[in-house]
Parts: C-alpha cells; structure tokens; sequence
C-alpha cells in the first residue's frame, strides 16, 4: 500500500482514506496493517527541515527562559499533555534549566470558565492574554487547520511578541497560512486518527531530540 493515493469521485473530490481502507479491507487484519502503513507514508512525508527548525526555537527559546505554551482540541489536546509531560519535568537535567512548557488544554476549569463568560473560541486567547509574554512560543495543533479557538489563540499570540508554530492535516486550512513555522502533514479528510498519530510522533521527536542534548538518557 505504500505510495497508495484515494481515487477520484465526479468532480475531483477525493475519497476519503480510511473509508476506502475499509471498504477494500476483507479483514480487521488487513485493515490494521494498511493503517499502519498509511501512518508511515505520512511520517516519510514529513518536512525534517521544518521540524529542526521547531527543535532549534523550543530550544532557544528555553534558554533565554521563555515559555512554551501548546494548544488542542480532542485527540490533539491529548498530544499537547503528552507533550508537556515529556518536555517539562522528564527532560530536567541537573545543572540545567527546566523547559517552561504549558498545555493550555489542562485546566478544565479555566476552559469552562472562560467558554461560558465569552465562547469556546476565546479559551486559549484568553489563556493567552494572561499568561504569554513578548518571545514565547506557541505550538498549536489542530488537524483541520480551522478550529476557531485554534485560530484566535495564534492571532493573540502573532500580534502579541508570540512565535507561532503550527501542525495540522488536511489541507492546513488557516493555520497553516497564519503561523511563522508549520509542519503540515496533507491527508484526506477522515484522517483524524492518522494526523493526531503524526502529532504524537513529533512531540516525541522534539522532546527525545532535547532531553538527550541536554545529556539525560531516555531510558531509566
């Protein structure tokens, strides 16, 4: 399966991937297998310039005592906990400074506050308002590129000293238009599972990448 692209329907809209996967698949097995295929293909894809050039901002920013705040929704909300859990206190190396990292996603009642006061898509802007500073960094997921909280979290933080880097599926949508670094991972528009595997991937390139070069060993 590997190099496999959706056909066409009328029109040029393509199939979506996982649902050919499965109509194709005799098996859960087979589909199984041509999922994890599919994963790979997408990870073979990825722009490695574009995710050095994340490393090396986390990095600099850390070192002149900068935060990084992460944003998500769902499944890639989940990633940017994952992400701060490996990034933060299990990166830390005697001697050296921790990598101040948020998940603005965490603070269930933070988020529930603001949404019911001024709407679900001022939960990170808000956040944001309070908390982010001129050299921050912002990492924002979001596999449609679209999510209007997404969105209006990047805006503050672009218009606020933030540097903005963005991963998203799809097509990027407006995420991948607005931030100052992006890592797009292009799929078709049933691929939420294989975007938000993408994006847990990367979360550990980045915090592996740096833990090590802080000297600390991944294993324990």
């Amino acid at each position: 399966m590997s190099g496999w692209r959706p056909r066409s329907r009328d029109g040029g809209r393509p199939l979506t991937t996982l649902a050919r996967l499965f109509e194709s698949s005799q098996s859960a097995a087979e589909y199984a297998t041509g999922y994890f295929e599919r994963v790979i293909e997408l990870i073979r894809q990825l722009d490695a310039d574009a995710i050095a050039r994340a490393i090396a901002k986390v990095e600099e920013a850390s070192l002149r005592g900068k935060t990084i705040f992460c944003i998500g929704n769902g499944g890639s909300a989940a990633v940017t906990s994952h992400f701060v859990n490996d990034l933060s206190a299990n990166s830390l190396v005697s001697g050296q400074p921790g990598i101040r990292s948020f998940s603005l996603a965490d603070n269930v009642e933070s988020i529930t506050a603001i949404a019911n006061d001024a709407g679900f898509e001022n939960v990170f802007a808000y956040q944001l308002q309070a908390s982010m500073s001129e050299g921050d960094v912002l990492i924002a997921l979001s596999v449609s590129g679209n999510s209007e909280n997404v969105i209006r979290g990047v805006e503050y933080a672009n218009t606020h000293g933030g540097y903005t880097i963005g991963w998203c599926g799809f097509g990027g949508g407006r995420l991948a238009r607005m931030c100052q670094l992006t890592i797009h991972v292009p799929t078709t528009l049933d691929e939420y599972g294989p975007v938000e595997a993408v994006f847990a991937h990367l979360s550990h390139v980045v915090s592996g990448y740096l833990t090590m070069k802080r000297g600390r060993k991944l294993s324990h």
